[in-house]
C-alpha cells in the first residue's frame, strides 16, 4: 500500500520549472539580457545603440515558457562544454547555407546554466518551424532587429 500512496503523490505533484534568474539572448550584432523582474537591456554592435525595457510580469514568464522547450531540448549545451561548442562549432547534419544568422539562448539560475544555440542555415527546410517560432521570441522583445549579414 505504501508504495500506491507514493505513486498516487507523485502523480498529484506540480513540478516546476528552475528559477530562471537571467536570460541572455544573442543574434547578430545584438546582446539581450532580462532579469527575472522583467528588467531587460541591449546593446547593438554596429550601431552602437543599447538601451532599457521593462517586461511585465506575465510578460517575462510567457518569454520564459516559450523559451523552455528549448531548455529541455536534447540539444541544450551545459556551460561546461559550451567554450568546446564555440571552439569547434555547431554540427549540422543536412543542408547548409551560410550567412543565414541564427540565435542562442543562455538561462542562469542557481541550478541552471544551459545554453541553446541554433545556426538558422543548418537544415533550413527541417527545422523551419522551429526557426520561426526562435524569430517570433525575438520580435517579441522591444528591441531592435538583429544585422543582416552579408
Amino acid at each position: 500500500m505504501p508504495i500506491f500512496a507514493l505513486a498516487v503523490a507523485i502523480v498529484g505533484c506540480k513540478f516546476d520549472k528552475p528559477v530562471v534568474e537571467r536570460l541572455e539572448i544573442s543574434v547578430p550584432g545584438l546582446a539581450i539580457l532580462i532579469d527575472r523582474k522583467g528588467n531587460g537591456n541591449f546593446k547593438q554592435s554596429s550601431t552602437g545603440k543599447s538601451g532599457r525595457f521593462l517586461l511585465s510580469a506575465d510578460k517575462w514568464d510567457a518569454l520564459r515558457d516559450r523559451t523552455e522547450p528549448f531548455r529541455l531540448s536534447p540539444d541544450t549545451i551545459p556551460s561546461s562544454k559550451i567554450l568546446e561548442h564555440l571552439m569547434h562549432g555547431s554540427r549540422c547534419d543536412g543542408p547548409y547555407a551560410t550567412d543565414n544568422g541564427g540565435i542562442s539562448f543562455h538561462w542562469i539560475g542557481p541550478s541552471l546554466d544551459q545554453y541553446y544555440d541554433v545556426d538558422y542555415g543548418c537544415d533550413r527546410e527541417r527545422y523551419k518551424t522551429r526557426n520561426d517560432e526562435l524569430r517570433s521570441i525575438l520580435k517579441s522583445l522591444p528591441v531592435p532587429e538583429p544585422d543582416r549579414l552579408p
